[in-house]
């Protein structure tokens, strides 16, 4: 079935290259212009949301929260989500809504066309591999969290094979919200992998359908330390996958009400 697909999965990768650039080429010119300064930063946010919701609409990609998920509360958070696909960064936008945020995002995104304006000028680029460079990308996030934007991040620190299952996550993200007492907002990702697998840019599953995220309960670190980051790190961890873990058993529940 797999082989019999491949042109369709071929096609739709063409088309969704095509679309995401083309929308963005578009509204270049307009993102240019306001990211001169900083006082347009809401607006460029707004553009991008926006911007997310065009694409996803013509890809027949519709958003959906799970049944277990909580409403997304108001307030600064450092928001961390599992990684699946290059779908979860488009994705983002109009799930936050109305929260501003930036991405904290890998340096390799400041050479894709396009798309490094907003990590050279917006969002914030981290480079792991210099210690020094990391750091201050971190700081950026933290500054960017007193002035009231939360930080969207991926503590895994990529898009794995392993996916939908979860590699450990790196310490940036705890470490930034316990310097800053801000609360973690776990966010799981359900369905992207299957919508869109990133494990081949050509040859990989691709198709349009609905994307399931669950919101979970903050996560409060006003109170605690620096002591308490392994834990903290471990419990964002367990919240997200148990997102997985519950939206397959509802899934399957459904399915089986639906066969009786």
């Amino acid at each position: 079935m797999k082989y019999l697909l491949m042109p369709f999965y071929v096609l739709y990768r063409l088309y969704f290259a095509i679309v995401f650039f083309l929308v963005l080429f578009i509204l270049y010119p307009v993102f240019a212009l306001l990211l001169r300064k900083e006082k347009n930063f809401e607006k460029v946010h707004k553009l991008k949301v926006f911007t997310a919701k065009v694409i996803l609409f013509l890809q027949f990609y519709f958003i959906k929260r799970t049944k277990n998920s909580i409403k997304k509360p108001e307030g600064t958070f450092v928001v961390c989500a599992n990684h699946q696909s290059y779908l979860d960064i488009i994705a983002m936008y109009p799930l936050m809504g109305k929260t501003k945020f930036l991405f904290l995002g890998k340096s390799e995104l400041l050479h894709w066309p396009l798309i490094n304006i907003f990590f050279r000028n917006f969002d914030i680029a981290i480079d792991r591999n210099k210690r020094h460079a990391a750091m201050r990308s971190i700081e950026l996030a933290k500054d960017a969290l007193k002035k009231g934007w939360s930080i969207v991040i991926f503590p895994e620190g990529g898009i794995f094979p392993e996916a939908p299952e979860m590699v450990n996550f790196k310490n940036g993200a705890f470490k930034m919200a316990l310097d800053t007492g801000t609360p973690i907002l776990p966010l799981t990702i359900v369905d992207n992998w299957k919508l869109f697998d990133s494990d081949n840019l050509i040859f990989s599953r691709a198709h349009p359908g609905i994307s399931r995220f669950q919101f979970h309960k903050p996560i409060l670190t006003e109170t605690l330390s620096k002591e308490d980051l392994i834990p903290l790190r471990s419990v964002t961890h367990k919240t997200i996958e148990l997102g997985l873990i519950e939206a397959e058993v509802v899934k399957e529940k459904a399915e089986d009400g639906n066969n009786e």
